[in-house]
């Protein structure tokens, strides 16, 4: 699941590997996201396309933003990258591995298994002095079908009513936890998940600590796991985090918060 980028720049000539350059942001005020094609104009990793999270890979008709897009959206925007379902794909960010993830969430629960994360994003590989360009490629295109696989998803009612014995994990801030959350759900933020300073995933150790600190027994979880965020997204980082130690095919509630929080039948509780 997740690259070095001394492998990837060991790589970089692979023609079974498509490096994806998915920057963006989040921000605390409406509109609250953004992709930034602009960084992926001026500079990306040699032979990157781009993808635009907020719009290329959800689905822009239904109400609830940024949920994944359908599998004939997805299938079309793949193929035309030049990805198929062999294809290995290799996605970054500079966003704490939220967009990779995403992205490699994505892939799996459209039956692609082959979708990584660079660890460290972009600004990792460039302060390892590692090449970058500004030309933008051409790949031919290739078929890429997309499969859903319903065990990767959850919906609002699927969450409401888990069985007593499922494990709900919050991946935002603790801040934005604190304001309104799930009844029941633990808060293990995206950002305990990472070393600030490199951007990369914890040792296995260490993020086995950071969720003992959290509340969350790493050696005796339940079979039934469910993560959600806000969007879906910085779920993600702890569904990686997770697959990293072992733990894999957790799904994720897609409408998360940007959902939940707004349907006044849907039970909350917040700290603050």
């Amino acid at each position: 699941m997740i690259v070095a980028s001394d492998w990837l720049f060991e790589h970089l000539d692979n023609p079974n590997i498509r490096i994806v350059d998915i920057r963006g942001r989040v921000e605390h005020t409406e509109p609250r996201y953004h992709s930034e094609p602009e960084l992926y104009a001026k500079s990306h990793i040699p032979g990157a396309v781009f993808i635009d999270w907020t719009k290329d890979i959800v689905d822009l008709e239904d109400t609830i933003p940024v949920n994944i897009a359908s599998p004939e959206k997805f299938s079309e925007l793949m193929s035309k990258l030049g990805i198929s379902n062999d294809t290995i794909v290799v996605a970054y960010d500079d966003h704490n591995r939220m967009f990779s993830s995403r992205l490699a969430w994505a892939l799996r629960y459209y039956g692609h298994t082959g979708g990584k994360i660079l660890d460290g994003g972009f600004a990792g590989w460039v302060k390892e002095g590692k090449p970058i360009d500004s030309v933008i490629p051409e790949y031919q295109r290739k078929e890429f079908i997309a499969i859903p696989h319903p065990d990767l998803k959850r919906n609002a009612d699927e969450v409401e009513f888990r069985s007593t014995d499922t494990l709900l994990l919050d991946g935002r801030r603790p801040e934005v936890y604190a304001k309104g959350f799930i009844p029941g759900a633990i808060n293990v933020s995206h950002t305990s998940l990472t070393d600030p300073e490199t951007g990369k995933f914890l040792s296995k150790e260490h993020l086995k600590e950071s969720f003992k600190n959290a509340g969350v027994d790493i050696d005796s979880l339940p079979e039934k796991i469910i993560c959600y965020c806000n969007g879906g997204v910085s779920a993600t980082v702890v569904v990686t985090a997770l697959g990293i130690l072992g733990i894999e095919n957790i799904p994720v509630y897609d409408g998360s918060w940007n959902e939940w929080g707004k349907d006044e039948k849907r039970p909350k509780s917040q700290l603050i």
